[in-house]
């Protein structure tokens, strides 16, 4: 009976305490603005749970929950939060932030614990973003969770004690190796299926930043657009195919950055050809923001130098290899 009183105490004290923390991680619902949740929008929030070990999960036990924000980079939102997390409690957050092309993907990974038994749902987690002279929010599924209760059905009494091992005892020897038997199993399946994963979040793996960007560059209808007038465009264009070279090529996000920032990282990485790009990117700017119109010959040979910024930046092949291989960012 004492083990049964220590049990219950242990689980009323937790549950005490989860909601405090859970208020905490989450923003209190008299408190929240209103937000217009929006579906299909140009912000989408998923969420799902993370494999964990098989066996029922009981109060307290630790899981983790993947809330995966995707939206245009042009698009500001705000962190996702859960207007209530009863009778949930956030332990811990990890959030990674990937480039697919335009796309931001935002990864949060949530370590969570429930303090009730049944099946509680966890609540929809919300991303606030303006739009419109308003605010919008996209909101992910809610999920249910089984949560088991730590004490067996059949337990009325404390159970009678196990007689006493004799030594020497191998148990603890099998028992260490085991563990770390199942360690490196684990570490092996874990390094497996993250390949999995990227290889089917991000498909076949992008050419070369320089082929990528030659080829682009080749796709340009300068003609027709300098033909009719859209010298804005034209250079818009060339200007955004340079910053995703750049950002690919050196490792910085040269396309959320204006020109002093781009100038400022470049010289923070060392990147050739430095004064050549500013220069672009200044005659861009004066192209874009100012309305200059520039000469047919200058915005003929916008192209060429561009291409022959690419061309100068591009690795070149050690010798005996037939292609330049560099650390790229991807």
């Amino acid at each position: 009976m004492g083990f049964l009183l220590l049990a219950l105490l242990s689980v009323g004290a937790a549950a005490q305490s989860a909601p405090d923390s859970a208020a905490a991680d989450s923003v209190p619902r008299d408190t929240a603005p209103a937000y217009h949740i929006v579906s299909g929008g140009p912000v989408s929030v998923s969420a799902r749970l993370l494999p964990r070990p098989k066996r029922d999960l009981t109060v307290g036990d630790r899981f983790k929950l993947e809330l995966v924000v995707r939206h245009h980079r042009n698009t500001k939102v705000g962190e996702p939060f859960a207007p209530s997390l009863d009778p949930f409690m956030i332990l811990d957050k990890k959030s990674v932030t990937r480039y697919a092309g335009d796309t931001i993907v935002d990864v949060h990974t949530l370590t969570m614990a429930a303090f009730a038994t049944g099946e509680p749902k966890i609540p929809p987690f919300i991303v606030p973003y303006p739009a419109e002279g308003e605010v919008r929010a996209a909101a992910s599924d809610s999920l249910p969770v089984k949560v088991a209760s730590v004490m067996p059905k059949d337990m009325k009494d404390v159970n009678d004690l196990k007689p006493q091992v004799q030594f020497p005892n191998l148990l603890p020897i099998w028992i260490m190796l085991a563990i770390l038997a199942a360690a490196g199993l684990g570490y092996t399946g874990w390094r497996l299926y993250r390949r999995y994963r990227r290889i089917r979040l991000y498909g076949a793996p992008l050419p070369d930043p320089w082929d990528e960007a030659l080829a682009t560059l080749d796709k340009v209808p300068a003609d027709d657009w300098l033909a009719s007038g859209h010298f804005k465009r034209y250079y818009y264009t060339v200007s955004e195919v340079l910053k995703r070279y750049l950002t690919r090529r050196f490792g910085f996000p040269a396309l959320d950055q204006t020109t002093t920032e781009i100038m400022r990282s470049m010289k923070v990485t060392k990147t050739p050809e430095r004064e050549g790009f500013g220069e672009f990117f200044r005659q861009a700017d004066m192209v874009k923001y100012a309305k200059f119109v520039p000469l047919a010959t200058e915005a003929a040979a916008v192209i060429p130098t561009a291409r022959e910024l690419v061309q100068a930046t591009t690795p070149k092949p050690e010798p005996g290899q037939t292609s330049p291989t560099v650390q790229t960012t991807p």
